[in-house]
């Protein structure tokens, strides 16, 4: 049975590699089907703005995930200096509960970040052309 299925698959990579040699990487694209300058250099543009846009928010994101586990750490050392079981077992709880939210923060605003510069970088791509 899966001499039967990897027939198939063989033959369609087979094709597709024998596709792939007849295309010549090196043609030159008619006149009508280039970009003119002023095009890339739009892109291009849009492209940095995007790309300058996540290397920020991701940035953030580790600063910020980082200042998180440190505090973390401080407050969970912290805990156990505390006299009674009922004191630290309320203050780990506690740390955690605030953990965790900071770094749900911290994906929210990476993901709103991430879209707004997918975002902007589609539009400013439109007006490329």
């Amino acid at each position: 049975m899966k001499k039967l299925f990897a027939l198939p698959v063989i033959g369609l990579i087979l094709g597709a590699v024998a596709i792939a040699t007849e295309i010549k990487t090196n043609d030159v694209l008619p006149a009508s089907q280039q970009l003119s300058g002023a095009v890339v250099t739009c892109i291009k543009t849009a492209l940095e703005t995007k790309e300058t846009a996540l290397i920020s928010a991701f940035t953030i994101y580790q600063n910020g995930a980082l200042d998180a586990l440190n505090t973390r750490k401080t407050t969970l050392l912290a805990a156990w200096d505390k006299t009674s079981k009922k004191e630290i077992k309320t203050t780990i709880s506690t740390v955690w509960k605030t953990y965790k939210t900071s770094l749900t923060s911290l994906k929210s605003a990476l993901s709103t970040a991430t879209k707004n510069a997918w975002s902007t970088y589609q539009t400013e791509v439109k007006t490329c052309k």
